[in-house]
């Protein structure tokens, strides 16, 4: 027989969703749903922190923070809202990295976005499987520029992008590439700001977050639902030119897995 994580807790915020939903209805703001469970569960006897605060680690260093919507009995369960309509693969994977990092033993995605209240269970697996991150140097064509090192930044991003999974931001990502590029004895620079030019006329200094590799590649760190390619490429080759570089990597962190795009200014 399978075992069920939390059975009777399970069923009893299961309880208290549904309460939650006959007496709210669908696809209010999320924060409304947010107080509502909150008591709810506390008008059932269960211990609730909403909008629990969690440091993200990174090989032993601090490289951000990151709520989860509810933490329930000290970490038996994280509870996960969501007004969409449907649970995607997306907001599973998130809640994925939420339990990775945490440590928590079960996790359930509520969403208030459809004609009944949809639900989904997720056990945290990952200590009985233990999976170790691994790695095959990509192909690279042969006129490219730094295959190499392009390689080792594939591998790097990859890296970063196992151990924390997708559901951060920006932020996150990008200090967590700059500790992995340390681990992997790589130099960088961080640019903050880029100057812009109109042939020879100053005109002011655009704010960005990249990172210059080993003075050969800038590398642009992200977490965007909703961007396209042909912006991304047009917005680093400007990017490149201003700095006097000739590649570029972008990398997004949202999603099911990595985007990695390689960017040559020609």
């Amino acid at each position: 027989m399978t075992h069920i994580i939390h059975k009777e807790l399970s069923y009893t915020v299961r309880g208290a969703l549904m309460d939650v939903y006959n007496k709210l209805g669908p696809s209010l703001p999320e924060s409304y749903y947010q107080k509502a469970i909150t008591y709810a569960l506390e008008g059932r006897g269960i211990t609730c922190t909403p909008e629990k605060s969690y440091e993200v680690i990174y090989r032993n260093q601090t490289i951000g923070q990151y709520r989860i919507d509810h933490w329930l009995e000290a970490g038996k369960i994280i509870l996960e809202i969501k007004v969409a309509p449907t649970i995607m693969p997306i907001h599973q994977a998130q809640t994925l990295s939420y339990l990775k990092l945490t440590g928590a033993d079960l996790a359930i995605i509520a969403n208030f976005g459809t004609q009944s209240l949809q639900d989904k269970r997720l056990p945290n697996f990952f200590q009985e499987k233990m999976a170790r991150f691994k790695w095959q140097p990509q192909p690279i064509a042969e006129n490219a520029l730094y295959p190499e090192l392009t390689n080792r930044l594939f591998k790097t991003l990859h890296q970063v992008y196992f151990s924390l999974g997708t559901g951060f931001i920006h932020r996150v990502y990008r200090q967590a590439t700059m500790v992995e590029l340390e681990h992997q004895g790589l130099n960088y620079e961080k640019i903050h700001k880029i100057p812009v030019y109109y042939h020879n006329h100053f005109l002011g200094m655009q704010a960005t977050q990249m990172i210059k590799v080993e003075n050969k590649i800038i590398v642009g760190v992200f977490a965007l639902k909703k961007i396209t390619e042909e912006t991304l490429q047009m917005s680093m080759k400007a990017r490149l030119r201003r700095l006097g570089m000739k590649l570029g990597i972008l990398a997004n962190f949202y999603g099911e897995q990595l985007g990695v795009m390689v960017v040559r200014n020609e």
